[in-house]
């Protein structure tokens, strides 16, 4: 029988105490009970590894979203098809009533930063593990009783909580903005959780005091948290952000007390890739590829992201062997790419470098918008505070161009081409604000 004291005490312990060489012991037993599992329940994997040698995991072939979706009836070990699920998913996006279960299952539709959604599908006792590994591991503030307001586009089951020590209450990011403040403002909880597009939202309603409610913490996740928002809601609120890191296929990283974002080690096993597929050393960005040692309902083995992360070379100061993800720098098709002056080849620039040359330009710009059509051509879309004149406008693209030509040239790149559009940027909550965009596909990343 499952005993959820004992499933504590293992969260804990193996956080605070194991080494490096614990983490690797574990993590081979748990991946080789995976693959048996995965091998034996689905028919789409035992087709999949067939003339793989199963011992050598990293010879294995990779998952993606793609494959996932279009072999998801026979990927699943329950028997439920593809478009069943779908149909589900849709009936509920329509009522916006996603309180209920399917067949005994939590099946929902996930935010695709992309367009295209993927089926994000859990039991109950896998959705319960991930609640007990939050409730358990994530750094909450000392009070005598947590009330998360939980700001979710799509909300299920598995996300409703009314304990007796943590009470969590779904909030739609759906409504206008006046009736979330509202919903707020009656909830008043002390901690709020929501992607940062909405948290920089609330922090203005903050700010003009229409948003009454102090939290103890606020919580960020779905979509990049960038240092300037991440200062703003800071500064409104008067209260610290942390952030966690999750994907329809994986819980993958959550704070410490020091607010570092730490793998969870035990419940999924991350490799960070270069475009060979090989190993990047800490320091050094690299893509995601996930295994999942929870769900085994749908088993996610190899998993490739679309995400780039960078892993802190520097142990944290928490004691924790759990490796510390230094950045989340976005999707792989969120980094622009140099036309380098040398040769034909490309230089990928994380957007991190393209954020700070926008936000660091003017205090009159309120909001912006990346799009790289080419190699050597960018389109900025910026919203100025209102009334700004001309000449301010003249200074802030004479500034952005500056700072881009010294990122470009840093970047051993030729200069591109720069559009700059003056619009009013309006954030549908329905979808990850995705701030810098590249519109074209190369090899380069793949």
């Amino acid at each position: 029988m499952f005993n959820p004291l004992r499933f504590l005490w293992k969260v804990n312990s193996r956080f605070k105490s194991w080494d490096e060489k614990d983490i690797k012991k574990y993590q081979r037993k748990q991946i080789k009970k995976l693959i048996k599992h995965a091998n034996k329940k689905s028919k789409f994997y035992s087709t999949f590894y067939s003339g793989y040698d199963l011992t050598n995991f990293s010879n294995l072939p990779f998952m993606n979203k793609q494959l996932f979706m279009d072999n998801f009836s026979q990927l699943n070990t329950v028997g439920l098809t593809r478009e069943e699920c779908i149909y589900h998913c849709l009936e509920k996006e329509q009522s916006r009533d996603f309180s209920e279960y399917y067949k005994g299952y939590l099946v929902g539709m996930s935010t695709g930063t992309s367009g295209n959604r993927g089926i994000e599908f859990v039991s109950k006792i896998e959705a319960f593990l991930m609640q007990l590994l939050v409730f358990f591991r994530f750094p909450f503030p000392k009070t005598k009783k947590i009330h998360l307001a939980f700001i979710l586009r799509v909300f299920s089951p598995g996300f409703g909580h009314n304990g007796v020590k943590i009470r969590i209450t779904y909030v739609s990011p759906l409504d206008t903005i006046e009736t979330i403040v509202e919903k707020l403002n009656t909830l008043n909880p002390n901690l709020i959780s929501g992607p940062p597009s909405v948290l920089q939202v609330l922090a203005r309603a903050k700010k003009d005091r229409s948003l009454k409610v102090s939290p103890l913490l606020i919580i960020s996740y779905g979509e990049v948290l960038s240092l300037n928002v991440k200062k703003t809601v800071e500064k409104d609120f008067n209260c610290t952000v942390v952030e966690v890191y999750k994907s329809s296929e994986s819980f993958i990283a959550l704070p410490c007390k020091d607010g570092k974002l730490h793998i969870n080690e035990d419940t999924t096993f991350i490799e960070v890739l270069d475009k060979n597929n090989e190993p990047v050393e800490p320091g050094k960005p690299g893509f995601v590829v996930v295994t999942d040692f929870i769900k085994r309902k749908t088993p996610i083995i190899r998993y490739k992201l679309n995400d780039l992360i960078t892993i802190d070379p520097e142990p944290c100061f928490c004691g924790s062997k759990f490796r510390v993800i230094k950045q989340v720098h976005g999707r792989a098709d969120d980094i622009i790419l140099g036309k380098k002056i040398r040769n034909d080849d490309l230089q990928f620039i994380l957007p991190d470098f393209i954020r700070r040359s926008i936000i660091s330009s003017s205090e009159h710009i309120e909001e912006y918008n990346v799009i790289q059509t080419s190699p050597t051509n960018l389109t900025i879309k910026l919203q100025l505070v209102t009334n700004v004149k001309e000449q301010i406008k003249e200074e802030i693209e004479k500034t952005i161009q500056q700072n881009l030509v010294n990122i470009f040239t840093k970047h051993d790149s030729e200069v591109p081409n720069i559009e700059f559009l003056y619009v009013s940027l309006k954030q549908d909550f329905d979808k990850k604000l995705r701030r810098i965009r590249r519109n074209f596909e190369e090899d380069f990343l793949k």
